[in-house]
């Protein structure tokens, strides 16, 4: 009696021991599990990616004279009667363009100004940007003032006359970013019939200009800077 209750214990141990060995040999090893939580979340890349699609770069300064795009860059002077504007110079240092010269209307003009254009595209073709909704720039002056910012078509008669919708935009000499609604921009009152609305213009852009257009009584050196320029959705 006593040898079947030892036997009777004993393979009782034996299978309990081989249940208990079974469950340890299929349950999911605590590194597995831990490693999977990581690779379910990659919200962050996604979000970027999803923020690059709403907006486009117009363009990045480079030194010689163009774009990263591969668009044009120049700088140009304008006055009411010759001579009194005169350009300076271009310079481009890590992405920003410098913008000089001088208004001095010694022969009595009543408008003038020192200007800079961005082209739209490497082959000089106007480009489409109907799609987009803003244009932001990073701006700056050596002093307080209110550059022009003007979006240009592919008509040159209509550029010529300065008829393209323009806006006017207050800076400091501190460089950052200003967008601007694409709906704000309008010719100005003496274009009459050759004004241009942003719908028409912004489905040909063949550039973006921005120029010191303050005529004062005297001298008046002219200097701010122009960078990235990007359109948004």
């Amino acid at each position: 009696m006593n040898s079947r209750r030892t036997t009777s214990k004993a393979w009782l141990v034996g299978t309990l021991a081989s249940v208990l060995a079974a469950g340890c040999a299929t349950a999911p090893a605590p590194s597995t599990v831990a490693a999977a939580k990581p690779a379910a979340a990659p919200a962050p890349a996604q979000a970027a990616a999803s923020a690059d699609r709403s907006r486009r770069v117009f363009a990045t300064m480079k030194t010689n004279s163009s774009t990263e795009q591969g668009a044009f860059i120049d700088g140009f002077a304008y006055s009411e009667k010759a001579g009194d504007a005169s350009f300076g110079k271009v310079a481009v240092t890590s992405g920003v363009a410098r913008v000089t010269g001088t208004i001095w209307p010694q022969k009595g003009s009543t408008w003038g100004g020192i200007g800079f254009t961005v082209g739209a595209s490497s082959g000089g073709e106007p480009i489409d940007v109907s799609a987009f909704k803003t244009l932001t720039l990073e701006l700056a002056a050596s002093a307080p003032t209110s550059l022009r910012i003007r979006v240009v078509g592919d008509e040159k008669a209509i550029r010529d006359g300065g008829c393209y919708p323009i806006v006017l935009q207050p800076v400091t000499p501190e460089l950052r970013e200003y967008s601007i609604s694409l709906a704000q921009f309008a010719s100005e009152s003496y274009c009459g019939a050759n004004a241009r609305t942003i719908a028409a213009t912004s489905v040909a852009v063949s550039a973006v200009e921005v120029a010191d257009a303050k005529v004062g009584g005297g001298k008046r050196d002219v200097d701010f800077q122009v960078g990235r320029i990007t359109l948004g959705r």
